[in-house]
């Protein structure tokens, strides 16, 4: 083939021993320190084998053959690179230019692509070209350690400054201002300055604002002024006359299409110091540093909402331990403990809920998760004490969510015999064992399309549990008895009021079951930990309690709600429906503390019972219980002879049986 020598690229290799212009005209150019090389270089840094320029076409690319000390094209280590006319080779402290054979001798025009480039260099002499070289790559890799610097901050202010640091290095300019736009007005205010006092930033920036937003909104391109006195786009400008720039460069901070800000840096006295090299190398700047300010706004919005959040949370802990003291102090009347309780207003979740009665923040919380969880189809485990609600929540979770006109099956775990778990949950067919008489869909089969409430699930069989994870992973169960398998789709949720994780530990219940059912866990807090949701819920029992049995909603004395505030309620809201039940069928239409269980009665004095009692009601309580615990053992050791326990007591006889009869002792068979 004939190959015509004027279209050949050349190389002006630059090392220790001089300029030398050598043609490239194989196909596969190899450069090293080795005699063998096409290209030998004499530098240490450079491998005997170390790249090679290989045709491809029309056109070149260079190839690292695995060099020691790599290969730099334009700055940029690289294993392979297609070439262009003024492409910058480096190879240790050689420097070697790819130039077609058309450019004129000497050092050619640099091609430097978006990351890292050069004005052209004509009418400079070698040295000072390479000069102008080297201030062109420490400016780059300025740029490349203030973007590592951009990535590492989370401060907005920081951030700003300094970007505005390295845009004066770069330019030269004199002065330095960066606005942001305001999310809520679209405003674009002041932010950050350098090389000015605040008032004249100030002013710098209202200008530049009124001057360039419009223009950077509507382009979305930077823009440079190299002679703002000859400039024809801004001959008779008002606003330009009062900035008095001689030259200007102004940057738009871009995120996807959108303007966030901008940087303005102009020279007063000045004109002709700005050029498209610097254009080029703040665009690359403003490019990094928009990004890293969009991080650093989103990183103090997230601060300022923790700190909201946090303020919230205190103010709300506050609220709830006043209404606490008050609750137990100062309540006369249900009515007015429910007025307490209720002082805060609820929040408003994505749904009603009106069948959990509540008014504490723990159980916001709880419902604030019901509303995250309701929509998905994944597995939830509910936990929390024997009586505090748990199917309630699951409930919630399943007429919230898209299966809501779908079936609800519940089932407890610990209530079904172990040998009849499996026809539980997965049928059976006819004459699969002794009394099947017909074929019978299982809890599966009932639930598909819907939710399955499996309570006490720590109460499962091991055997029963591989099963039960089959159908988990693969959506799929045979009758028992039956061959067919049957597809279904079901929501689980389950509830446990044991330790699970420890049943899991000590090898009573699967792993892997167990990570399969706790996708998402809620955990309900016990009664004793909401004290303020106890009137709430002594209004809804009795209320309840009233429409079913068709007579007037009863009401408690003063003493009464003080008992069943002050208690903490070991069986959560079940205890107390219970006992309710029980005094609303034995009370009048006012319920005397006289009716209220013993239990009740009798509980010590708690740190809750106490707080925020005057200290002689304190010592009066504690009184009492300890009189009420030496006469009941009093008599206990005397075999109930009273008069020997009224001897023993110093107390008369009448006095002995008025209390027994105040504390309601009763002898025990």
């Amino acid at each position: 083939m004939i190959v015509d020598e004027h279209k050949l690229p050349q190389l002006i290799v630059k090392d220790g021993e001089g300029e030398r212009c050598v043609q490239v005209s194989k196909d596969v150019t190899t450069i090293g320190r080795s005699a063998e090389s096409d290209i030998e270089l004499s530098d240490l840094s450079c491998s005997r084998r170390h790249c090679q320029i290989v045709r491809q076409g029309t056109k070149w690319e260079l190839v690292d053959l695995e060099s020691r000390n790599g290969t730099l094209v334009n700055g940029i280590i690289v294993m392979r690179k297609e070439l262009a006319p003024g492409d910058l080779i480096e190879i240790g402290r050689t420097r070697l230019f790819f130039h077609e054979a058309s450019v004129p001798s000497g050092l050619p025009t640099l091609r430097l692509d978006t990351a890292y480039f050069l004005d052209p260099l004509a009418g400079l002499s070698q040295e000072g070209q390479i000069e102008a070289l080297k201030r062109e790559r420490e400016l780059f890799l300025r740029i490349l350690e203030i973007v590592k610097q951009l990535n590492t901050k989370r401060v907005l202010k920081s951030v700003l400054e300094s970007i505005l640091e390295c845009i004066l290095d770069i330019t030269a300019c004199e002065h330095a201002v960066a606005l942001l736009k305001d999310d809520a007005t679209g405003v674009f205010t002041l932010r950050a300055f350098r090389k000015l006092e605040s008032g004249h930033a100030g002013r710098e920036a209202q200008l530049a604002a009124r001057l360039f937003v419009p223009f950077l909104i509507e382009t979305g391109h930077a823009l440079i002024c190299t002679d703002a006195r000859r400039d024809e786009r801004f001959l008779g400008l008002d606003e330009l006359t009062d900035l008095a720039p001689r030259s200007f460069l102004c940057l738009p901070l871009l995120v996807g299409e959108e303007t966030i800000g901008m940087v303005y840096a102009d020279n007063h006295y000045e004109e002709g110091e700005l050029g498209e090299h610097h254009l080029r190398l703040c665009e690359l700047l403003a490019a990094q540093g928009a990004v890293a300010i969009l991080n650093a706004r989103l990183f103090e919005e997230n601060k300022r909402r923790e700190r909201e959040l946090e303020e919230a949370r205190t103010k709300l802990e506050k609220v709830t331990s006043s209404l606490k003291a008050q609750i137990m102090c100062k309540a006369e009347t249900l009515d007015e403990a429910i007025r307490v309780a209720t002082g805060s207003a609820r929040p408003v979740f994505a749904h009603p809920y009106d069948e959990i009665v509540t008014a504490s923040p723990r159980m916001y919380k709880v419902l604030e998760m019901v509303d995250k969880v309701a929509e998905s189809g994944v597995p939830v485990l509910v936990e929390g004490e024997s009586g505090t609600g748990k199917e309630l929540i699951a409930r919630a979770v399943h007429f919230a969510g898209a299966r809501a006109r779908a079936r609800f099956v519940s089932e407890n775990c610990a209530a079904i015999p172990a040998n009849l778990l499996e026809s539980e949950f997965f049928g059976h067919e006819r004459g699969a064992f002794t009394g099947a008489t017909r074929a019978k869909p299982g809890l599966f089969e009932l639930a598909h399309g819907g939710t399955m409430f499996l309570d006490e699930i720590g109460d499962m069989p091991l055997a029963l549990q591989s099963k039960f994870l089959r159908v988990l992973q693969n959506g799929e169960f045979r009758r028992v008895g039956g061959g067919k398998p049957i597809k279904v789709d079901v929501r689980i949720i389950s509830a446990t009021n044991r330790n699970i994780r420890e049943l899991v530990r000590t090898g009573r219940f699967r792993e892997d079951l167990y990570y399969r059912l706790n996708v998402i866990t809620i955990v309900l807090p016990p009664l004793r930990e909401r004290p303020e949701d106890i009137p709430l819920l002594i209004a809804h029992f009795l209320g309840r309690i009233a429409a079913r049995t068709g007579q007037p909603v009863k009401t408690l004395a003063p003493e009464t709600l003080r008992l069943l505030q002050s208690y903490e309620w070991p069986g959560n809201v079940r205890e107390l429906h219970n006992e309710l039940e029980r005094l609303a069928a034995l009370g009048a239409q006012e319920i005397a503390a006289d009716l209220v269980g013993e239990n009740i009665r009798k509980a010590r004095a708690s740190p809750a019972r106490c707080a925020g009692r005057p200290l002689k009601d304190i010592v009066k309580l504690a009184i009492e219980e300890i009189e009420e615990e030496v006469i009941s053992a009093t008599l206990q050791e005397q075999g109930w002879k009273k008069t020997t326990t009224a001897t023993l007591l110093g107390i008369s006889r009448p006095t002995l049986d008025s209390k027994i009869e105040k504390y309601r002792i009763r002898r025990s068979r």
